[in-house]
This record gives C-alpha cells, structure tokens and sequence, in this order.
C-alpha cells in the first residue's frame, strides 16, 4: 500500500480523468491540483485517482497529493465506478470530490460517502461536432443523468455564466469556487520579447476548440501581414484535419503546430505573442485567457459561457460569435495596427490578472467539502 495513514485532518478521494502530469491536462486539471495541494499543505490527506498514460508511474506523489493511475483513457469511469467503494475503504476517505470535467463519473451511486461536485461546463449538442454521433450521445445521455444523480450533492463551477448553465439544467445547489492564476509564474516579460504579428493557441487541440475558425481568419489576414504565424501549442487528436486544413487553405507555412510544451516554455511563448486566441465552443472559464493576461497579452476569444466571464470585451481583449472567421480576423487586425490600444489592453490584462488567485478557489473549495462532511455526520 502506497498510501499512508496517519494525518491529522480529513482523508480526500479526488476523482478526475486527468492528473497533472498528463499531456492532455488542460484548466480543468490546474483548478483541482492548486486546490489538493492547498489542502495537503493544510494537513489534509488528498488521494487523486485518473487515468494512466505512456510514460506515467502507476503512483507517485506531488506537491503533498497522491496521484493513483488506473485505467485507461477510454473506460476509465467504469474502473470508477467498480473501484470506488474499495479505494474509499481502504484509504479511509471522509468525503469524495468529484470531478466530473469528462463523461460523468456518477459517484453518489457508488459511493456511500459525502460528496462534492466539481463541474466546469456541460457539453450537450457541442458533442455532435466533436465525435461521431453513437460516442456523443452516449456521453449525453450522463450529462442527462447527472442531475437527478447529483441532486443532493454541493456543485462547484467556475464562472458565473457556468452556474447559471447548470441551473437552468437542472442542478440545485450551485456555488462558484473561482479560478485563478499561479501570479509567480505567469509574469510580465524583463524586456519587449513580442514577435510581430505571432499569434498564439494554447491548449488542446479538439474539434470542438474550434481550430479551422483560426485557420480561416490567417487567410484573411495574411495578405495584409505576409509575416503572421500561427502557433498551436498543444496536442490532440485534431491535429491531423487541421494540418490538411491548413494545406488545403494555403496557409501551412504559417501555422507551427508545437505540440505538447514545458510550463516554462508557455510563459515564454506568452511573453512572445501579441495575441492570445480561444476559438471554442465550450469553456468552463479559459484559464488560458487569464495566464495571457498574466504576462500582458491581450486576448481575442468567442463569446461563449466561460470565456465571456474570463476576457472583458473591449478591455483586455474582444469576445466574438462562435465560428465566425471575420469577426477573429477584423479583432485580431484592430490589436495589430493599434499600438496604443494593444498596450491599453495589455495593461488592462494585467489588472485584471491580478484580481485572480487560487486561494478563493481553495477555500471555497474546503468549505464545500467540510459542509458536505459535516451533514453527512449529522444525518
């Protein structure tokens, strides 16, 4: 057995597909590591159980929190579900934090332990244009469940346009536990390190994300700014259409496609941008508009729940329709040629980055989480 026993404070089951460590570990998988190790530092005993993937040990330890990984990337809510009773026996789990940020875990009914709902955004009809229609709607068809199963329990999200999402859905008891920004990290650059006309994606790279939006703005744009590029930074399974997309544009000598990239050199592509952009269809939040902010990049992103929240229209970067290649193209243009409005916003991202930490994640968070325990006990 991996996982010790003694501490003083409570024993927490964290439940996500992902670990930090994980290629494709996005915001979702940041919210719940910045809060675990708050409370491990805190003398809670937090135990995160995902996924396995190439290259990651079976078990291992970071920054205080536990990090199990069972199962594969496909299935893994069936070894949830046919594991949960015994991890929470054998780890002496007081409460379940649930983090159903994928297809939903639907811990109450295999669980007899209190429980909170961490849930940054439903997918719903997004999915059709993610997958083929048998996998999306058997993803619906958990979102369908998820809120007479988790009628009882404490629901955290994100952002405010999220709460009211999930309301309107049908969840009951729906707090904001808001996220943040690592602030030591994310850091305006020494000296101008900007590269002219550099405009940069972070993140994964699906269908829903929206990509081939960005692909048919560079079309449009590169007959005035011959020089502009694109950098993709991030991985999945998208990758291949866009790269046949961006050839049967002609814009396949602008658009780098990094990959997977370290923390540190996402800072320093940050710190090169002049824009940062965010072309999905669904977001809980966009951590990824706040850590450009952080290092004073203006953001161009939809208008969609979540990033509506994270950028302010026309003060540290513009929000435009889903899908819309024109409106990317004429925002994006307007930063480019403005210098003082690019600067304006720059300072603007950085103001509003600061207002933006973890620790009102974190303790809205532990507060959910001893409430939960606590009802529990007196029932």
């Amino acid at each position: 057995r991996v996982v010790p026993l003694q501490g003083s404070g409570l024993r927490f089951l964290l439940v996500n597909w992902r670990d930090p460590r994980n290629p494709e570990a996005g915001g979702a998988e940041v919210h719940l590591h910045e809060v675990a190790r708050r409370l491990a530092a805190q003398g809670h005993f937090c135990l995160q159980v995902s996924h396995a993937f190439p290259g990651g040990s079976a078990e291992e330890i970071l920054d205080g929190v536990h990090i199990l990984r069972r199962g594969g990337k496909f299935l893994f809510n069936f070894t949830v579900l046919f594991n949960l009773r015994r991890w929470c026996k054998e780890h002496r789990i007081d409460v379940v934090l649930d983090d159903s940020n994928k297809i939903a875990f639907l811990t109450p009914w295999f669980s007899n332990r209190p429980l909170v709902l961490q849930l940054h955004h439903l997918f719903g009809r997004a999915l059709f244009r993610e997958t083929a229609w048998p996998m999306a709607l058997y993803v619906l068809f958990f979102e369908k469940l998820m809120p007479w199963c988790y009628r009882n329990a404490r629901v955290l999200t994100g952002s405010a346009s999220s709460q009211k999402e999930l309301l309107s859905k049908g969840f009951r008891r729906v707090d904001i536990a808001p996220e943040g920004v690592e602030l030591s990290r994310y850091v305006l650059p020494h000296i101008p390190e900007r590269k002219k006309d550099l405009i940069l994606y972070v993140g994964r790279v699906k269908r829903y994300k929206g990509l081939d939006v960005l692909l048919r703005a560079l079309v449009l744009l590169l007959p005035r700014h011959p020089e502009m590029r694109l950098a993709v930074a991030g991985s999945g399974d998208d990758v291949p259409r866009l790269r046949d997309l961006a050839a049967q544009l002609g814009v396949e000598s602008s658009v780098d496609f990094l990959g997977f990239v370290t923390e540190t050199r996402k800072v320093e592509l940050y710190h090169e941008a002049m824009i940062v952009v965010n072309s999905s269809l669904k977001e809980g939040w966009g951590l990824t508009s706040i850590e450009a902010n952080a290092c004073g990049t203006p953001v161009v992103a939809t208008d969609v729940p979540g990033l509506c929240d994270s950028v302010r229209n026309g003060e540290t970067g513009f929000l435009v329709p889903f899908g819309d290649a024109d409106a990317f193209a004429r925002s994006m243009e307007r930063l480019l040629e403005d210098s003082q409005l690019w600067l304006t916003f720059s300072e603007n991202a950085r103001r509003w980055a600061e207002a933006h930490t973890w620790e009102p994640a974190y303790l809205k968070t532990r507060e959910a989480l001893l409430a939960a325990y606590e009802e529990h006990h007196r029932a």
